[in-house]
């Protein structure tokens, strides 16, 4: 289960609305204890130039860079989150190879500029697909 606030979540779906056609991506640093907790979302800007409407990228010294502050405010990276323009807030094929065990996978659909569903996501490395992971407002 992720446990996140209702304004981090609206949000990660602004940024999805702000960033349409072309997909948004982000981290959602937090705790990750007895349950996986958002305390803060950390835009991070796309570095997918070529097909930057279906694929994101996040560079890696922007990660490092987060990654750092988090841990010297005794917190973590325990996500991503991305933006899925005009179609459902369900991981792609692209997004499944690319996964990364035992974080969770924030996916806002988006259609025509509004922002109509999120959903959390979590790889399993046995099964090699993801399970729907539920998110709870707290």
């Amino acid at each position: 289960m992720l446990c996140i606030d209702k304004n981090n979540l609206r949000e990660v779906g602004n940024e999805a609305k702000k960033s349409y056609p072309v997909e948004c991506c982000g981290l959602l640093i937090g705790t990750n204890t007895s349950e996986k907790k958002v305390v803060e979302v950390r835009p991070i800007r796309n570095t997918n130039t070529e097909r930057s409407h279906d694929r994101y990228e996040i560079d890696g010294s922007a990660f490092v860079k987060a990654d750092k502050e988090a841990a010297r405010k005794g917190l973590q990276i325990i996500g991503i989150y991305h933006s899925h323009p005009d179609h459902p807030p369900v991981p792609s094929a692209f997004d499944t190879e690319h996964a990364w065990c035992g974080y969770s996978y924030l996916i806002a659909a988006v259609e025509n500029g509004e922002t109509l569903e999120i959903r959390s996501w979590v790889f399993d490395e046995e099964k090699k697909q993801f399970q729907e992971e539920e998110i709870n407002l707290c």
